[in-house]
């Protein structure tokens, strides 16, 4: 659950791997997770997912800070998410982002209906090869509901490297709920605001984050999200599920 970075790479690398591809399966499924993650995964008996595949369409404005200037700078982004049924209750995820001019942003995801993180991976474009994937290593606290206070305590590292001591928090309050059809008429039942913070290893808040929970497929997608660097509004343009 990350918003893209307006100053990314260029384009996504040649040997960037692809939804359906064997690496994105093999890399992105509970079995690419650690002894004590999966063990937590299925010792909470997530309900499955309800659907095979959904495809979003949206259109991200994207405002940074102008460095120097003092004037902020704006950037629209043409993304296209695809969601998947990851397994046991989870959701595999890809989101690519282009912006007008071309500039491309590619990030995969293994998720808790598409706001609890257990593997990422974002790919620059310039890269001699894949960037490791920040890994979920042990789960200390992980609530399954949707509603009211929520809160997944982890800690975390990149692949190949150490855990990093202190634990990574995503901690969300429920809001408002209202008809989904407001995100996008092909979207159905009802959506569930929450507004969700990430906190880094120090503690500290690095970004505020309100999604949309849809009730009748069970993810999430972010509506809006902010950092001390800049903020990210999306409006789903296309919405389809199978």
């Amino acid at each position: 659950m990350q918003a893209m970075d307006p100053n990314g790479p260029t384009a996504p690398p040649s040997n960037a791997p692809s939804v359906g591809s064997s690496y994105f399966s093999k890399h992105f499924s509970t079995d690419a997770l650690s002894i004590d993650v999966k063990n937590a995964v299925l010792q909470a008996n997530l309900a499955p997912v309800s659907f095979k595949r959904i495809t979003v369409h949206t259109r991200d404005q994207v405002t940074a800070r102008g460095e120097g200037t003092g004037q902020p700078n704006q950037a629209t982004y043409t993304v296209t998410i695809e969601m998947e049924d990851g397994g046991h209750g989870l959701v595999r995820q890809t989101q690519s982002a282009q912006s007008r001019d071309g500039n491309t942003i590619v990030r995969f995801e293994l998720s808790y209906r598409g706001y609890f993180p257990f593997l990422t991976q974002s790919v620059p474009a310039n890269a001699d090869s894949l960037p490791p994937v920040i890994e979920a290593r042990k789960v200390m606290h992980f609530d399954t509901h949707t509603d009211g206070h929520i809160n997944f305590t982890y800690l975390y590292g990149p692949s190949g490297k150490p855990t990093f001591a202190d634990p990574g928090q995503v901690i969300c309050d429920s809001g408002k709920s209202y008809s989904a059809s407001e995100l996008n008429p092909a979207i159905q039942g009802q959506a569930l605001e929450l507004n969700c913070q990430n906190v880094d290893t120090n503690g500290m808040t690095t970004s505020k984050i309100k999604l949309a929970y849809l009730e009748n497929y069970g993810v999430a997608l972010m509506v809006h999200t902010q950092n001390p660097e800049s903020s990210l509004d999306s409006t789903i343009v296309d919405f389809t599920a199978e």
